[in-house]
């Protein structure tokens, strides 16, 4: 079982792997890799390697994606071995460029549902981000700058219904905000 679906990982890999690494074989376990800080070096002529990876903890695929001169580079998709906090087992789907995640990224639960979608820039979230609930209807809809929630915020119930919408900076919720019908005050936006 292990067997077949290795195979079938692997399979699929190739399918999304440039065609500059098709002169490998075969995707590599980035275990048999060495880690020197953020690059990983092939062990036999430690230079950076390049090609289609992947990794496996317990049995399970846990990463898979591509290595160029030793960095993450291109897409990739990144599978949560622990619950995130939306309790989701899923996975995130996006692109690196040489060693940092950048541009649009979505999340995805264990049954392939949309949880999570957002931009990053340089490896932070920066940009435009929204969360939806398990019947896909939106969660959340704010925008990130360097990594915290900066500029408006909107949460909505299961229903569609609006829970919250205010404001927020550098993740600290800042002047006039809407909460389940109450008009609450927060220290003004800077």
């Amino acid at each position: 079982m292990k067997t077949t679906l290795l195979s079938i990982i692997v399979s699929t890999i190739l399918l999304e792997t440039p065609v500059v690494a098709f002169a490998q074989d075969f995707p590599v376990d980035l275990q048999s890799l060495r880690k020197e800080k953020y690059s990983w070096l092939n062990p036999e002529s430690m230079e950076g390697y390049t090609g289609a990876v992947y990794s496996v903890e317990e049995g399970e695929v846990v990463f898979k994606g591509h290595l160029k001169e030793g960095r993450f580079h291109g897409r990739y998709e990144d599978y949560r071995s622990k619950p995130d906090r939306f309790g989701s087992k899923g996975y995130e789907r996006g692109t690196y460029e040489e060693g940092s995640r950048v541009g649009s990224f979505e999340v995805y639960s264990s049954n392939g549902k949309l949880l999570e979608k957002g931009i990053y820039l340089n490896g932070v979230r920066d940009g435009p981000y929204s969360a939806y609930h398990d019947n896909m209807r939106i969660w959340i809809k704010t925008a990130y700058i360097l990594g915290r929630w900066n500029g408006p915020y909107e949460s909505f119930d299961r229903d569609g219904v609006l829970v919250s919408k205010g404001h927020y900076r550098a993740d600290s919720q800042c002047g006039v905000w809407v909460q389940r019908g109450k008009t609450i005050g927060y220290p003004p936006c800077k």
